[in-house]
């Protein structure tokens, strides 16, 4: 029997395996980010991901 490991689970929906991140913020943020996403079709994860990697990218040009 094959066992999962860390690198080799799949989360719910066949998305590769990923730690978590709690982010706490104010609830009407919240419920905009979630309207946000949802008139986009898409998902907060998604969003929040996008953002992180360009400001990341950004922070990098900077440098």
């Amino acid at each position: 029997m094959k066992v999962k490991t860390d690198n080799t689970a799949q989360g719910r929906g066949g998305r590769s395996f990923a730690r978590k991140l709690t982010v706490e913020m104010p609830a009407e943020t919240l419920t905009a980010l979630k309207i946000h996403a949802a008139q986009r079709q898409t998902t907060v994860r998604q969003i929040v991901t996008r953002l992180v990697a360009a400001e990341i990218e950004k922070t990098g040009e900077q440098g």
